[in-house]
């Protein structure tokens, strides 16, 4: 029964996923072909910097509500589910309306000395409502996952990002697409997600000012502060070159970037983010029920496989997406490719950490993540000052790698400390060359539209480097001979 409860669960969340990212590679052409290129990335500045507000602002709490949760449930913690219901909700609305009041602050007196964007102030204090919002129902969907009602949490996450895109088609044919209209419909979309959770848990909510437990929030801060940090400063490796590169070049530059940038994050969403849920529960369940032999030859072996199957994939994204990119929103975001085989190797080292750092997981010293974190962000801050006046956007990109290769040599050799493995580089070499080879010879070729180059390129390439990894390497051979084989028996049924 917990086998099926969690395969449930899991196929909720995916579901979710899939249709977010969906949604938002129909979203893209629309927004990258009806805004300018100064809009669009303005329109991605606000967007990032909602999330990162929103990320810091939470100071790790969702962490906590799911943690703390299964204790009180279970009587395992001298508190009571009245009181973390009543504590919750005032903690989140204090979140909720300090967090604002700093995102009016940086709007109205901050970014316009700082940015180029005439109307930038106006734009925050509209996303501001959003920013209060997603606060206040950060508290009531992560109650919903603690209570593992994952089909509601689903539903608001998809509610959220289709009514987004009905409200932006409707205005496409209607109205006007601009800044404003965009950030209208976000606010929209959100309030709705937030109005059909706190329906769904409204049987369960209690607030009595009296049930207040400032104990018991001072012990989910103290749990929660360190992975709020982390994840804050991983936002703003990812994001911080955008406000750089508006005051140092630009928002036609900035909108290009944005562009390239957006479309290789699906690389986040669709792979990074499946990787991240199954690779660390499957190794601490391994940790704890198998040992410490097994789970060393679990995430070798599993490193090994993601490199050989990850460095052909990230290459012939390389190839194909500018491309797709100038399919989808037009020859006035071209210029913006240039990065896009930097930030997708980006992604790559970013998908190895699961495996690199699975000591520092495994022995509960995330502290040590945190200060390499620091260290990476500092790096890449410094470097985006200095290279993009010199070196553009292309700048940001290469930074962006080198900070990403300095978080990953750090917290491999402390984490390698504490649980190693074998790291086997002879076929991942192999691959490197190989792609490389693809890449050099299909990148140049112009076989005419975008659209023949990104199916003849992505047809030819993709078949090369697939009978590559089949010749010289068994455990990935096996892996696909699974794969097939399973398409080919549902296909059959």
């Amino acid at each position: 029964m917990a086998v099926v409860g969690l395969v449930r669960h899991l196929r909720n969340y995916a579901s979710a996923g899939v249709l977010s990212a969906v949604v938002g590679l129909i979203s893209f052409p629309i927004l990258t072909r009806s805004l300018s290129v100064a809009d669009y990335g303005i329109v991605g500045l606000i967007s990032s910097s909602i999330t990162l507000f929103i990320a810091v602002g939470k100071l790790g709490f969702q962490h906590s509500v799911i943690r703390f949760y299964a204790q009180i449930k279970n009587r395992n913690i001298d508190y009571s589910m009245h009181q973390m219901n009543s504590t919750i909700s005032l903690v989140f609305f204090v979140f909720a309306c300090f967090t604002t009041v700093l995102w009016l602050l940086s709007g109205l007196f901050v970014l316009p000395s700082l940015l180029q964007y005439e109307n930038i102030s106006q734009l925050f204090t509209l996303a501001s409502i959003i920013i209060f919002i997603r606060l206040l129902g950060s508290g009531i969907l992560n109650m919903l996952r603690a209570q593992q009602r994952s089909g509601v949490v689903a539903v608001a996450t998809s509610l959220a990002r289709t009514l987004n895109l009905i409200l932006i088609l409707t205005l496409l044919f209607l109205y006007d697409l601009n800044p404003w209209t965009v950030v209208c419909c976000l606010v929209i979309s959100e309030c709705s997600a937030v109005v059909y959770a706190a329906y769904q848990y409204s049987p369960e909510f209690r607030f009595h000012l009296k049930e207040v437990s400032a104990p018991l929030a001072r012990v989910m801060l103290i749990y929660g502060l360190p992975l709020m940090m982390l994840e804050s400063l991983g936002l703003v490796l990812r994001l911080s070159d955008r406000y750089l590169i508006e005051a140092m070049l630009g928002v036609k530059e900035l909108g290009q970037y944005s562009a390239s940038y957006n479309l290789t994050a699906y690389l986040d969403i669709i792979v990074l983010m499946a990787l991240m849920q199954a690779v660390k529960p499957a190794y601490m369940q391994m940790w704890e029920a198998e040992g410490r032999e097994r789970t060393q030859r679990f995430l070798s072996d599993g490193l090994r496989l993601y490199l050989v199957i990850g460095i052909p994939f990230i290459a012939m994204f390389a190839i194909t997406s500018p491309h797709l990119l100038s399919f989808l929103a037009g020859e006035k975001y071209s210029p913006g490719t240039v990065i896009i085989p930097f930030v997708a190797l980006s992604f790559l080292l970013e998908g190895c950490l699961p495996f690199l750092a699975a000591g520092l997981y495994i022995q509960k010293n995330t502290s040590v993540l945190m200060l390499w974190s620091v260290v990476a962000t500092l790096i890449n801050l410094g470097l985006n000052i200095v290279l993009i006046p010199r070196f553009g956007i292309t700048g940001a990109a290469v930074v962006t790698v080198l900070s990403y290769a300095v978080f990953m040599l750090g917290v491999s050799s402390a984490s390698f400390k504490r649980v190693s493995f074998p790291i086997a580089l002879r076929v991942p070499l192999f691959m490197i060359v190989a792609s490389c080879g693809v890449y050099m010879v299909l990148r140049p070729a112009d076989l005419g539209s975008d659209l023949i180059n990104f199916l003849v390129k992505g047809f030819s390439g993709t078949s090369v480097l697939l009978l590559f990894i089949w010749l010289i390497d068994p455990i990935a051979k096996q892996w696909l001979r699974d794969r097939f084989s399973a398409r080919r028996g549902g296909a059959a049924t």
